[in-house]
């Protein structure tokens, strides 16, 4: 029956991707995707490569027109390469090199491995007979929020709590292949997810991800402002110009400037919370810089983020996470200093690092603000790399203070108030020192003590060196923490 048009078909819905469009007419014709992707030759196995998200081959093309009844234009128009032309990942050559769409499919930047998803989206089927309709924007990695529901996108399976739309993970941990389709031979609904728990013979999961009682968090304005900024970029056309760092340049040298701001944030972070340390959501970036450094057993396991994240210069796979840091990159580049920040930050940057030789690949395809920040680093590298400014903090209160009794954040009454700081993270930090001076060890031993998460370890981190770096701040907060010390130990001993 290949090549042989069916009795039925659909048309395909605006923004929708080959994968999604597959599962719709499947579901609607009552056959399994692997079933349909036979007959459109797109697939001669049990399995369904990914790199047809890509760019489907003229052979290809013309057989699945004539099964689905499509016309060419409207096969090509189900390929990310149609749907985000200035996205420079998507080229067949790129930085330099030819690449194939297999190289495009395994890039962290071109598509994720799985698809966030919008469940209000997913449940408008409103003149749509086939159901539910995955956008194809939702698999480009810069994709993290549904503007027309104004929400961060989901991700995972209100019930598994796999990656949706993906084949998840084995019951020893590791990941199984990344395929078009999940599940490609089971018949379910396009909403439903296709996650099989366990063994590959397991059934899928089949919860349904389009309950409109499933609610996202809201965006930033910041979020919302990087999102249009990215998703403009990558679908402008030739000959169009934006700025990035207080210069015109095309759009595809813009998107190569979020690479390599994403690689300089990452590779040198907190350095870039030191600069900018009244950006949203740092707890998110420090976060998934956290996931980054695990150790590769780690950060490979069930459900480990670090697979998502895959390496240290791609977008995270968690939404808010993304979100964070697309928006701390985007305000990097929408601000004419912002070379400026750029150049301190990467001169954090060692050259012996493979970080360093990635940035080194990506300079000749960016702009010229870029490329100044990083000719600017070279110079600035051995002025600002030196000691953090976190004064150590001895044992000095063993036994006088009881480690139990110290809460994750000292209350407001104590003498943090009069040092004019960032209050919030003061009274963290605080706490944390306190338990540094009655237990002894590290920062973020102590801060597992008090079930402080690394993101936010990190975010208090960050925010009170920058502000220790101010005159005279870090005499004045050993003072107050060495009151807040003898208030405790006072405290204690009237309990005692």
């Amino acid at each position: 029956m290949t090549g042989t048009p069916l009795p039925r078909s659909l048309d395909p819905a605006q923004g929708e991707l080959l994968a999604g469009y597959l599962l719709r007419l499947a579901h609607r014709i009552g056959i399994s995707p692997l079933d349909l992707a036979h007959r459109c030759g797109l697939t001669a196995g049990t399995t369904f490569p990914t790199h047809h998200l890509v760019r489907l081959d003229d052979n290809r093309s013309r057989q699945t027109a004539t099964v689905c009844r499509l016309t060419l234009p409207e096969v090509h128009a189900l390929t990310l390469a149609t749907q985000a032309p200035s996205y420079p990942p998507l080229h067949p050559v790129y930085l330099g090199r030819h690449q194939s769409q297999i190289d495009m499919a395994n890039d962290g930047w071109v598509f994720t491995a799985f698809s966030r998803y919008c469940p209000a989206c997913l449940a408008d089927t409103t003149g749509l007979p086939g159901g539910s309709v995955w956008q194809g924007s939702w698999r480009l990695p810069l994709t993290f929020l549904c503007t027309r529901h104004h929400r961060l996108l989901d991700w995972r399976c209100p019930d598994c709590q796999a990656p949706a739309f993906s084949n998840g993970y084995r019951a020893d941990g590791r990941w199984r292949p990344t395929q078009l389709t999940p599940s490609p031979r089971s018949r379910l609904h396009p909403a439903q997810c296709r996650h099989r728990p366990g063994t590959g013979r397991d059934p899928a999961c089949a919860q349904r991800l389009d309950h409109p009682s499933a609610t996202g968090k809201g965006p930033t304005e910041a979020m919302v402002h990087a999102q249009q900024r990215l998703s403009a970029a990558a679908r402008s056309v030739a000959g169009q110009q934006v700025e990035s760092l207080g210069r015109p340049t095309s759009p595809q040298r813009f998107l190569n400037d979020v690479r390599a701001t994403t690689l300089a944030i990452c590779s040198t972070w907190p350095a870039t919370a030191e600069a900018l340390t009244s950006t949203e959501h740092l707890d998110a970036v420090a976060s998934h810089t956290e996931t980054l450094n695990r150790a590769p057993a780690e950060r490979s396991g069930p459900q480990g983020d670090g697979w998502l994240a895959r390496s240290v210069d791609h977008p995270p796979g968690d939404p808010l996470r993304a979100a964070a840091l697309m928006a701390l990159v985007v305000r990097i580049l929408d601000d004419p200093d912002g070379q400026t920040v750029l150049a301190r930050v990467l001169s954090r940057l060692p050259s012996s690092r493979a970080g360093y030789r990635r940035l080194k690949r990506l300079a000749p395809h960016c702009s010229p603000g870029m490329n100044t920040a990083i000719d600017e680093s070279t110079h600035l590298r051995h002025g600002t790399v030196g000691p953090p400014a976190l004064f150590p903090q001895p044992p000095s209160h063993q036994g006088l203070i009881d480690p139990k009794n110290i809460p994750q954040h000292l209350p407001d009454a104590w003498p943090l108030d009069e040092l004019n700081g960032p209050a919030t993270q003061l009274r963290r930090d605080a706490a944390i020192r306190l338990v540094q001076m009655t237990r002894g060890g590290s920062r973020a031993a102590a801060a597992r003590y008090l079930g402080i998460t690394p993101g936010a370890l990190q975010s208090a981190t960050v925010t009170i060196r920058a502000w220790q770096k101010m005159p005279a701040n870090a005499d004045a907060y050993q003072d107050a923490l060495q009151r807040i010390a003898e208030i405790a130990a006072a405290t204690e001993a009237h309990r005692s």
